[in-house]
């Protein structure tokens, strides 16, 4: 009779090789992990919030040599417009063919220090850089603000319009490092960057986890149309929620918010 006989493979410790099958197996697994790991980086990268470009784009120039046009986004501009403060100043261009009801920019001055701007609305003369990232805007402010007569600029007070009450789900953070100023963090480094900025009395802006009439973001002020209080800066750089009247002033949607009722998710 014969009998056949299996050769199984198995460990041997004094061997300096592994079986053919058993290699087969581990070099499989090790290509399979590192491919995994790859994967896996690029997908939290993917997934990562866009950080901005982190640039001031200070003294760009055209193909021509000269100054960068609004339009594009850049370099150091003179503007004028009409001045007003919902909780901190904005800046209302008019209307063209790309802002119907008008463009509205929030105003910041240098480092984390607001715009040095009249109390008082009207029309003024703004030199400085434009930020953008999105739908929302802000000029960095070089110098002081030139008031021109009430007919100078030709331009009327942005349009308000009142969008209703809403509770909204996002995180505060700073108008200036998120345009583009800086690379906006994470954790306490990010919010207490966040926080001084805000105490330099720099615009703060609303970061919505679902679009709000079109918009992720929104510029923030207290329901008297006055800044927002100090003590909402323990809720700033954290999942909140918040509630409050929604207005659409020019291009830009301005929450009046209700602090009583500002609460962590």
């Amino acid at each position: 009779m014969t009998q056949s006989v299996e050769n199984d493979e198995f460990f041997v410790g004094w061997s300096n090789r592994l079986g053919r099958r058993l290699r087969f197996f581990l070099c499989a697994s090790a290509l399979v992990f590192v491919a995994g790991l790859g994967l896996l980086g690029f997908g939290l990268g993917a997934g990562a919030d866009d950080p901005a470009a982190g640039l001031l784009r200070l003294g760009e120039r055209d193909a021509a040599g000269g100054p960068v046009r609004p339009e594009a986004w850049g370099g150091e501009q003179v503007l004028r417009g009409y001045l007003s403060t919902i909780g901190y100043p904005m800046l209302h261009l008019g209307s063209d063919a790309a802002h119907p009801r008008g463009r509205v920019l929030l105003l910041s001055g240098d480092g984390k220090r607001g715009a040095d701007v009249p109390h008082a609305a009207g029309p003024v003369e703004l030199r400085g850089s434009i930020l953008r990232r999105g739908s929302l805007e802000m000029l960095v402010v070089d110098g002081k603000a030139r008031p021109l007569a009430d007919d100078a600029a030709g331009i009327p007070p942005a349009p308000r319009e009142k969008l209703g009450r809403w509770r909204i789900a996002g995180e505060i953070c700073d108008g200036k490092c998120y345009t583009g100023a800086m690379r906006p963090g994470s954790g306490l480094a990010h919010k207490a960057c966040a926080n001084l900025c805000l105490i330099g009395e720099i615009p703060p802006v609303f970061v919505t986890f679902a679009p709000v009439a079109g918009s992720f973001y929104l510029a923030l002020a207290n329901a008297d149309s006055g800044p927002l209080p100090a003590r909402l800066r323990d809720l700033v750089a954290i999942p909140i929620t918040l509630e409050g009247e929604v207005e659409r002033v020019g291009n830009m949607l301005v929450f009046l918010v209700d602090t009583a009722v500002a609460k962590r998710l």
